[in-house]
């Protein structure tokens, strides 16, 4: 319907499906190995950010803002689709608030700046994955294994 109306109708919705959560970390421990190369030491995160572009897909971020002379956010993100039982966050005004517990069947993971040559660019390099997330108020765990076997863990609490 367009027109005046359009705005009218729109306001009689219960709610949306997209928005964004925000909450800072006490504890936060990121973790990406590769067979291919060396070990590197855990990195650590100060925010989780829960982006829902659609109920039911979910994208998991855990990020260090840039700061000392850097501008950009290091970032380790999951995205995938709720599991069953696990319900969307409610959004209004594009802002959310997850309905605890979530549980994410994860399909992606993206990075940038933990170690990247990527990170220079600002660019987020992303990878197919096949992992889970796990995600209340009291803790957080994502866990996820690329096709080449690269892996990434995160383990933190609010």
């Amino acid at each position: 319907m367009a027109g005046p109306w359009a705005a009218l109708q729109a306001q009689s919705l219960a709610g949306e499906d997209f928005g964004r959560w925000e909450g800072s970390l006490r504890q936060c421990r990121l973790v990406s190995t590769s067979s291919q190369a060396p070990p590197q030491p855990p990195a650590s995160c100060r925010l989780l950010r829960l982006d829902q572009q659609m109920e039911g897909l979910l994208t998991v971020r855990f990020l260090q803002p840039g700061g000392t002379g850097t501008f950009l956010d290091r970032q380790l993100v999951f995205t995938g689709v709720l599991a069953p039982g696990s319900k969307g966050m409610q959004c209004q005004a594009s802002r959310c608030e997850p309905r605890w517990p979530l549980r994410l069947q994860v399909s992606a993971v993206g990075q940038a700046g933990f170690g990247e040559a990527t990170a220079a660019m600002g660019l987020t390099k992303a990878q197919l994955a096949s992992g889970h997330c796990q995600l209340d108020a009291r803790a957080l765990r994502c866990e996820a294994v690329g096709p080449e076997g690269r892996k990434w863990q995160a383990e933190a609490s609010p």
